[in-house]
């Protein structure tokens, strides 16, 4: 399918999943915060620690990118469901099983091994749907968004059959339910670690973030919004994320609407400008350095954290450490998630996906299906 300026390629949205998971990353250098240092710990809760935002832009890529690979197809029966609901598991299942166990391995030496049940959950990917914090942040913490993207993939075969105008209703009444439980929750102050997982967590929630994506595909293959696309609104939506990320934190917005909504308009402008591809941002994004550091992007999302998490353990205890650490480990988990990506994620996937389309092929049940 080519993109309404011509192009064949989306690539420039891979890039941007590097970005996205950058922030992530940047958001779990909580030792910034701990106010032993004072300007590191004002960067970190001002602008750093709302890189938790870079959440909503995958969801929303999420259900753009599963609308241009699957939803054609998937309406006109040349991809079988099954085949369909394969090919995203093993876009995202291995890699994380392969995480959480070295987790649990490394949980065991030292003897914080969680229960059974919790592991079940972490393993099956039905971890977001606990509202216990222990549960669904367990073994890796960053997880539990495939949780959600699971759900996601389950609801799409349906949602893609519905008229737009109906997808558009669903969204409206997803999105008034959730400001009122918001605004009114907000009013309560404090943190909340049930808010929290109803709010950033739990998957009809975050179902928001996703039916958002499929709209805004259908816009983009309609050619609503090309007049936004070029150089300019490339460079002002990257200008505006930062931006709104240090407002939301200064005014103070309650975080209710901050896990949720606040970066949602933001979010979805961007994806449906660099889905356009026309600007100069975009023409540097396709870089194949760029593009590689978009593939490797689920690698750097699903082992940053445990990378961090030892590195305090081992150096943390220090806050003279903290500089140090904060400016190498980001390269050294980017470096990581390469290595990971080249040598395990795509040699392990690719096998993966060729089992599936080979036991399909064998039954009759495909017509016609590539890997995505």
């Amino acid at each position: 399918m080519a993109a309404p300026d011509g192009s064949s390629s989306l690539s420039q949205l891979t890039a941007l999943r590097f970005v996205a998971a950058f922030a992530v990353l940047l958001s779990h250098l909580d030792f910034l915060g701990d106010g032993s240092e004072q300007g590191s710990g004002w960067l970190y809760e001002t602008l750093l620690r709302q890189g938790y935002c870079g959440v909503s832009f995958f969801y929303i890529l999420s259900g753009f990118i599963l609308s241009y690979a699957y939803g054609d197809r998937l309406k006109q029966g040349s991809v079988t469901l099954r085949s369909y609901m394969m090919s995203r598991i093993c876009r995202i299942a291995p890699l994380h099983w392969l995480m959480a166990l070295l987790f649990i391995g490394w949980l065991a030496l030292a003897g914080e091994v969680p229960g059974p049940g919790t592991i079940l959950l972490n393993l099956g990917l039905m971890q977001a749907w606990a509202p216990d914090p222990t549960v669904h942040y367990a073994l890796n913490g960053p997880s539990w968004s495939l949780s959600d993207e699971l759900a996601f993939y389950a609801a799409f075969p349906w949602l893609c059959r519905m008229p737009t105008r109906s997808l558009g209703l669903c969204l409206a009444g997803g999105l008034l339910l959730v400001a009122v439980a918001a605004i009114i929750m907000a009013r309560q102050g404090g943190y909340s670690a049930t808010e929290e997982w109803v709010f950033y967590v739990f998957p009809p929630v975050r179902l928001i973030d996703f039916i958002v994506g499929m709209l805004l595909y259908r816009a983009w293959r309609s050619g609503h919004g090309n007049a936004l696309a070029g150089t300019g609104a490339e460079v002002a939506v990257a200008i505006a994320v930062p931006l709104a990320m240090i407002g939301f934190s200064l005014m103070p917005l309650p975080m209710p609407l901050r896990w949720q909504l606040a970066y949602l308009p933001i979010m979805a402008m961007a994806v449906l400008i660099f889905a356009y591809g026309q600007g100069g941002v975009s023409r540097a994004l396709r870089h194949p350095w760029m593009i590689l550091l978009g593939q490797a992007s689920f690698a750097l999302y699903l082992t940053h954290r445990p990378i961090i998490t030892l590195a305090y353990r081992l150096w943390g205890g220090n806050p003279a450490h903290y500089l140090s650490m904060s400016l190498s480990l980001p390269p050294f988990c980017v470096g990581v998630s390469l290595v990971i990506f080249l040598f395990v994620e795509r040699p392990m996937m690719g096998r993966l996906r060729y089992a599936a389309l080979s036991h399909d092929r064998k039954r009759g049940g495909i017509k016609a299906w590539r890997p995505s």
